[in-house]
């Protein structure tokens, strides 16, 4: 099967991230797959260290200026401004699914809604974009689920050690956050100094944007001894290795690659009630879910973890058998060949 994947992402997220990997595995089953994005994001970067075949989106591409490969498959992921030229030229070959992974606006899913007569299948990695496709008036019938799927053997490690982990004191509980605006950090650390006041000990570590007004914000607080602030990383694997309790602070709905990364780790987490977010959490099984933007419910959360070691123990193996069984490469792929194999003999 010759599979097009098409990105336009200059930057990496778990958009890019789903691209990638998505790419790889089909490669790796024995299909042609290639990827369709800006030249010099990190995206392109990592497709050309990974050997998988990329090629340019130009602007004339994105108008349609560009020569069908026979590909059988066109897959365009989270199209933010997708011209009907574009589709046209790539449905006269192949067929078109379009995947949509972050949340976005209503106008967005509308302006998806009027691209359906080209389009084979929308595919949601949630079921809070599921709603969205079907409010915005897409034919249930060409809406399928397909959670994001992630390389599992570079987080599985972490989660083998996580047995003896959770007999260690002190708890250590951190989060991952590139929030500009600092009001995830800061969320996370007043949360942090509710979670001292009774359990003293407890250690914290804030991982992702490099900014010193998240040390001074710590400071603030009268816990700076008690935080780690580590910036960004290129080692999370072992990053969450480390940590007890995955505690996500978002106030916004939209899908984490940290937390999906955090699960298969074995952390136990700690999640906020958002569209995205929540979506593939079950309350007291997978996860503990709490009031979004409420530090003093998820300090409750945390502490009720902390207390009881062996409910955070059994919490985190069952988010690592749900990414596990359900988010793991090999899984999604195999889903989407399904999805595909059907399309094209439809």
């Amino acid at each position: 099967m010759n599979i097009l994947y098409v990105c336009d992402c200059s930057g990496w997220d778990i958009v890019a991230y789903q691209v990638l990997h998505t790419a790889l595995q089909f490669s790796r089953l024995g299909h042609k797959a290639s990827v369709l994005c800006p030249r010099g994001s990190r995206l392109y970067l990592e497709c050309q260290k990974q050997k998988v075949r990329v090629l340019p989106l130009t602007l004339g591409a994105k108008f349609g200026l560009f020569e069908p490969g026979g590909w059988d498959i066109a897959h365009f992921y989270n199209p933010s401004d997708l011209n009907p030229l574009f589709l046209k030229k790539a449905r006269a070959s192949a067929r078109v699914f379009i995947t949509q992974i972050k949340l976005g606006s209503a106008k967005g899913y509308q302006r998806l809604a009027a691209l359906e007569p080209y389009v084979d299948v929308f595919v949601g990695a949630c079921n809070s974009v599921q709603e969205e496709f079907l409010r915005a008036g897409i034919d249930q019938r060409k809406t399928f689920l397909v959670p994001p799927g992630i390389n599992i053997g570079r987080w599985e490690s972490a989660m083998l050690i996580k047995p003896a982990m959770f007999q260690k004191r002190p708890y250590k509980v951190g989060t991952v956050s590139m929030d500009k605006s600092l009001k995830e950090q800061e969320l996370f650390l007043t949360m942090a100094k509710y979670v001292l006041a009774s359990l003293p000990d407890t250690h914290f570590m804030v991982v992702g944007l490099k900014d010193d007004r998240i040390r001074a914000i710590a400071r603030k607080l009268g816990i700076s001894d008690k935080v780690d602030v580590l910036w960004e990383r290129g080692d999370v694997p072992e990053i969450m290795a480390m940590m007890h309790i995955y505690a996500k602070t978002a106030r916004r709905d939209g899908m984490s690659m940290s937390l999906i990364e955090a699960q298969a780790s074995g952390v136990a987490c700690v999640i906020p009630r958002l569209k995205g977010l929540s979506d593939f959490t079950v309350h007291d099984r997978n996860g503990l879910i709490v009031e979004p933007d409420n530090a003093f419910s998820c300090a409750e959360a945390v502490t009720r973890l902390i207390n009881h070691p062996d409910l955070c123990h059994w919490m985190s193996k069952m988010a690592f058998d749900y990414v596990n069984n359900n988010m793991s490469l090999p899984v999604v792929a195999n889903i989407l060949l399904r999805l595909y194999e059907d399309s094209l003999q439809q």
